[in-house]
């Protein structure tokens, strides 16, 4: 069986070579963009296993808006999601809490930055099984 194929969506360079590195060491083959549009492009060519997606980017919920497009997309809406942010309401612009988007939230798992990497392999392996057996 090959390695699972992730793409890490986050315009922060430190975190695409940290968390592309850690991801790496867990056995992962990883792709990195730092914005939607090229992140989009990645998806569409290389069909990853799982997509990490960050929701700050040039907007303030650039990532929520996109990962409701890949939702959208009948031959994407099977992607799974884990969002990644630092606690919203420390980020400037953001004025709702993660609690009150939940119901909307078009990913499988969020996690705050800075992200643990055992609990981040524990979720990506959680959701890869999760997707295999549906």
């Amino acid at each position: 069986m090959s390695e699972p194929k992730i793409v890490i969506i986050d315009d922060d360079p430190s975190f695409l070579e940290i968390t592309g590195a850690i991801l790496k060491r867990f056995g992962y083959l990883v792709l990195t963009a730092a914005n939607t549009e090229t992140g989009l492009d990645l998806i569409e060519t290389e069909q990853p296993d799982l997509l990490i997606l960050d929701i700050m980017m040039a907007s303030v919920d650039e990532g929520l808006n996109f990962a409701v497009k890949l939702r959208q997309n009948e031959a994407l809406r099977r992607l799974p999601i884990i969002l990644v942010s630092a606690q919203p309401g420390t980020e400037k612009g953001y004025t709702r809490s993660i609690d009150q988007d939940l119901d909307w939230i078009a990913a499988d798992i969020f996690m705050e930055k800075p992200v643990d990497p055992q609990a981040l392999h524990h979720n990506i392996q959680l959701l890869l099984k999760k997707n295999a057996c549906a």
